[in-house]
This record gives C-alpha cells, structure tokens and sequence, in this order.
C-alpha cells in the first residue's frame, strides 16, 4: 500500500506575456443552428461517434495534450500535440453512447500542459438531441373542403378554383421546418416545410392542383401524411382520409331520387324516428352491383349495391334514412341526390330531390360548459378546468350546471377532444327533485386516449328519446399535463452533485472556500425555469443541524441551460458541521406562461469532514477569527 503523502493539484490561472487568445469553442461537424435549434444534430449522425473540430491553441506545445468535456465531465480519448502547429485544425470525437441522451448537452474541450500541470476549457457550445419522432401520440387525419364528400367532381374542382386545399391541424411537436410529405395510397403528393406563418396559425395547408389530382385517375381511396422534424425523426402515418375523385365527365342528369310519399310534404319527429325510405328509379346503364351513394343534405350514406335481379324494376334499390341524418339540418329544405359508381369509379350523378324538414333542440336554451376537476389526493391541485400530473393517472370528474330545463332520462354525452363517450349519464327522477348540480365521472381511459394539451376541448350533448337532434354545450378549454413533460420527465430530476474526494466526502482540500453543489442540465430544462436549492446539515449522529442549513435561488439563463449551474455552501457552514452530514436537493418552478408543473429533484447525501488529523475543527474556529 502507498502510505506516501498525496497533496492536492493546484491549478492555477495561465499568464503568457502579451495577450495570449482565448480558446475558441469547438465546431461540431454537421450540427443545424437556425432559429429554433442551436446545435441539433440529425438522427444519422448519432450512429456514428460525433466529430468535433477546433484549432491548435496559441500557447501549445508538443506534449501537450487535449481531451473532450461533455456536460463538464472528460470523455474521449486524450489526444497529444505533435507536429501540429498554431492555428492548425484538429479533431477530437465523441463515442456514440452519449449521443442516446435526449436533450441539451454543453460541449468543450480541455487542454492541458503537461509541463506544469496546468489546464484550461474552451467555451461550451450547445449541443441538442432529439429522438422522439413528431406527432405522438397519433396525427391527426387531413382536413378537406366538404366538397370532396361523395366524390370530388370536375365541376366542384372548378369552384375550388381548380386547386384542392388540404389543412393539417397542429401536432405533438409541431415546430419550423417539419417536412410534411403526403400520400395518396402509394402516390406521394406534394408536400410543405413548416414555416412561422404555419407556427402562428396552428396549421398547413397543402395545394393540389387539377394536374396532380387527374394524374391519378379515378382515385378512391385513403390520403395520410408523414412529418420529419428538423433532426430527421420519422412520425408513424396519420389517421387516414377517405377521398374519391370523379373529375371525369360523368352523366348528370339520372332520374331524381323518390322519398317516400306517406311523408308528405314534412317530415316530423315520429317520421324521422322511424327513417324515412328513398327509392332509386331505374336510371340508363343501370347493371347488377353497381355501387349507389345516396346523399342527404351533404350527408353522404354507406355505398350499397343493386341487387342481381332488380336492374328491370322501377326501383332498384331503396334506402332507409336514419333519423340522425335528417336531424343534422333542424328546420328547412334537405336536398337528395344520389351517384353511381362502377368498379370504384363515377358512372353519373341524379337530378335533385328536395323536402322540408322541421326539428327542434331538445332541453335548455342553452347548456353550460362543464367544469372540470381532477382527483388526486396525494398531491391535490384545487383549479379547476385543470389536470395536473398526479390527476393525469386517475379518474376525472365533470361538474355540470343543472338546468331547470332537463327532463327525466335525458341522456348526456361526453366529448373530451376527439373523445367521446356516448350515453355518458341519464338523468334521473331524484335529480330532478334536488335540482342540485351533476357530479359524474369521466374514465381515466378517456383522458388518455386524447394524451395532454393546453386547450383541450371539452362539451357535452343532450339528446331525448324522440328527439334525434342533440343539443351541445358550451367548450370548456381544459389543461392536461402528464408526468413525462415535467423538469426531468417522469422520474425528476437527478440529484445534484458534490465535489468530493475519492473516498466520497467532501473536505477542506477540493472545497475550501465553500462546498461546491453542481445542478446539471436535465430533461426538458427550459431558460426561464427557476431553481430553488437546498442544503440540509446533520452531526456525525444524523441530528439536524439548522444553523448550517443553506439555500438559494437561481432563474436559469441560455449559459445554465447547456452547462448547468452551481451553488456554493458557504464555508461558514461546513464549519458548523465539522463531522457529519450534508443532504442537497432542488425544486424547479417553471416561467410563468409554459405548461410545465414544478418538479423536485432526488436528494444527494454526502459525508462531510472538515477536520485535520490531530486538530479536529479547532483550525477552522482559528480561521475565521
């Protein structure tokens, strides 16, 4: 065993006669910087070790010796200057397992000389990792004029302007120069490159022109997009679109459709309950399975086919209207029609069919949004129309306003997002006697098929039995937040770290002015977050020493963001301790605006000796006297 005595390293300030340059930050090959990213790097540069460029320094000599920092901690192989000369550019690289941490990373390199010992940093520049594809959970499907409903004919093509406009609704993870490619089953149709005009509107749009679209004949079927983000991360395909093309020139002028004639001249509520039938008359060309598409003002049914048999009948095929149908327009004229198609493509269209419709809304003039309120009891948040982390994983609940206009079984139906839960509750006769407000459960289920959001859109409908028309609410805009966007992701924050000796303690030599306590960057760290820190001091037996305790504050700024930041425990109060203990750990309170919550991190403990061998603490009371 070495029983020689080991006395510390000093590193001291370098002083060079005349103005010796500082070093300069290190270029990482291949990484974006734009207006939104600084120092990203492309997802096919993270499978390979990472090159980073600078220039021999001013100073260096051969020997000397230079290695790189990650996060303020040396990683690489050291490399030695050799023949090398000023201002010459060398290259140092970073092993690929530390291109797996998602987030932002500072980058630097240490020179050291190996003559006296000496070393010195260069700048850190930011580094950025991003391996979550956009989009999460799921895109949405693209949105497209009601035209297209029932097949996009040329004529509605020329009242478009002979141009088709698609919009694409904000995503997960929507930011500028996302490329968005779309597809027509297996054809890729034109695109667009998020832009700050998309940013402000929360949306893309996408142009089709009449070329493209008759490029691809009679199309029916599926359009999906994709997005690549500015790293190069892949989303999965979008929730589909079903669209048909029948640009050709097509008959229209088929036979009207024939709505039922025991109607009348109004269709009522019995009526409607019950579905109205629509016969097709015989139209020219009329063939054995042809696909038929009845459309009720705009509402497009199911394809159906005509029978084998019935192209010589009068009628060869009917409809049966469902009552939702009718009621989708309440009062007025709904116009029919219907359109033909053969093997997927358009055969012609009919002349129209028209009726009066009446229906009213059932229950209050007007429904109350619904209040919402989570139902963790653990860490309870009392704001409502809010969901915090903890209520995230539990059962919701909605309080809805009575109304003196409910009557006994009407149901309601929830829509939370793109959610919906039918037949959600049904009033009952002791509700109506209490007049008191409705207190119902909303499944965690629910929530998280619709995943988190800032405004989430949240209503209910009234529907009563011999009524088909619901009646809607007002939007309650709802604020979900999940663990996995709070300061550190779902399990916190690391601890911060000491600077203590290689047996793990923290003593007089590494920290003589103070214990230096390191917070470094974490996941989803944002400039602006605030860090509230805290140090915690026992005796050698673990009782509580509060007149050591120490804390402080820091609102993060660019620099902290890529190297951390560290606080100082004053020397003052490692004096109190002398032999015991230290426990370190630090809250983060988001800026006020973001849709973050505060997280706190894990604690650091640490042994703590001041003394000198023979001396105990009595050198620091001499010290500071």
């Amino acid at each position: 065993m070495n029983t020689s005595q080991q006395k510390p390293v000093l590193n001291t300030t370098r002083t060079y006669p005349g103005q010796p340059r500082e070093l300069t930050p290190p270029t990482v090959i291949g990484a974006i910087y734009d207006e939104d990213h600084e120092g990203l790097l492309p997802v096919n540069a993270l499978t390979q070790p990472l090159k980073v460029e600078f220039t021999v320094w001013d100073t260096a000599r051969t020997g000397d010796t230079y290695q790189l920092l990650w996060n303020s901690v040396l990683v690489s192989t050291v490399k030695t200057i050799a023949a090398e000369q000023e201002g010459d550019p060398i290259f140092l690289e970073l092993p690929v397992q530390f291109l797996q941490m998602e987030g932002a990373h500072g980058l630097a390199y240490r020179t050291v000389n190996v003559r006296n010992g000496t070393h010195e940093d260069s700048p850190a520049v930011r580094v950025e990792i991003d391996l979550t594809p956009p989009g999460r959970p799921q895109l949405g499907p693209m949105k497209f004029p009601q035209e297209i409903e029932g097949g996009l004919t040329s004529a509605e093509l020329t009242s478009l302007g002979d141009v088709l406009v698609a919009e694409i609704g904000s995503y997960t993870g929507m930011y500028q120069h996302d490329v968005i490619r779309t597809y027509w089953g297996a054809v890729e149709g034109p695109g667009a490159v998020v832009n700050n005009t998309d940013m402000g509107l929360n949306r893309v749009q996408i142009t089709y022109t009449r070329a493209f679209l008759e490029s691809l004949g009679d199309f029916n079927g599926d359009v999906t997009y994709t997005v690549t983000d500015r790293a190069g991360n892949l989303s999965a395909p979008s929730l589909n679109t079903h669209v048909q093309l029948a640009l050709n020139d097509a008959p229209n002028d088929f036979p009207a459709p024939i709505i039922d004639p025991a109607v009348g001249a109004l269709i009522d509520y019995a009526e409607a309950r019950s579905g109205i039938t629509v016969d097709i008359p015989r139209y020219p060309g009329v063939e054995a399975l042809d696909q038929i598409i009845l459309t009720w003002e705009g509402i497009a049914s199911a394809p159906q086919l005509v029978p084998e048999g019935s192209e010589t009948q009068p009628a060869v095929l009917s409809f049966t209207v469902p009552y939702l149908t009718i009621a989708a327009k309440a009062e007025g004229v709904a116009h029919v029609t219907y359109s033909v198609h053969k093997a997927g493509q358009l055969f012609g269209t009919s002349l129209e069919s028209s009726i009066d419709v009446f229906v009213t809304l059932p229950g209050p003039s007007e429904l109350d949004a619904p209040v919402i309120q989570g139902s963790s009891a653990s860490n309870p948040n009392t704001d409502d129309n809010f969901i915090d982390e903890d209520d995230y994983e539990l059962n919701s609940r909605a309080i809805i306003k009575w109304k003196t206009g409910f009557a006994l079984s009407d149901e309601l139906n929830l829509y939370w997002g793109g959610e919906t839960i039918l037949a959600w509750y049904q009033i009952k006769a002791s509700d109506i006697s209490a007049q008191r407000d409705l207190i119902l459960p909303i499944a965690n289920e629910t929530m998280k098929a619709q995943g988190t959001g800032a405004q989430i859109p949240v209503f209910y409908t009234l529907t009563r039995l011999g009524n088909p028309n619901p009646k809607e609410s007002l939007v309650q805009e709802v604020v979900v937040r999940s663990k996995d966007e709070m300061p550190g992701g779902v399990d916190g924050p690391n601890g911060p770290t000491f600077n203590t000796t290689p047996e793990g303690y923290v003593g007089p030599i590494e920290n003589p002015n103070g214990a230096v306590v390191t917070i470094a960057p974490y996941l989803n760290i944002r400039e602006g977050q605030t860090i509230e820190f805290t140090f915690k001091a026992f005796d050698e037996t673990n009782n509580p020493l509060p007149a050591a305790d120490f804390s402080g504050e820091r609102t993060l700024d660019r620099n902290d963001v890529i190297n951390g930041y560290a606080f100082t425990v004053p020397l003052d109060n490692l004096k109190r301790i002398c032999f015991g203990f230290g426990e370190a750990y630090f809250k983060v309170v988001p800026a006020a605006g973001s849709n973050q919550s505060a997280a706190t991190s894990r604690t650091t403990r640490v042994p703590i000796d001041m003394t000198i061998a023979g001396k105990r603490c009595n050198w620091l009371a001499a010290a500071s006297e």
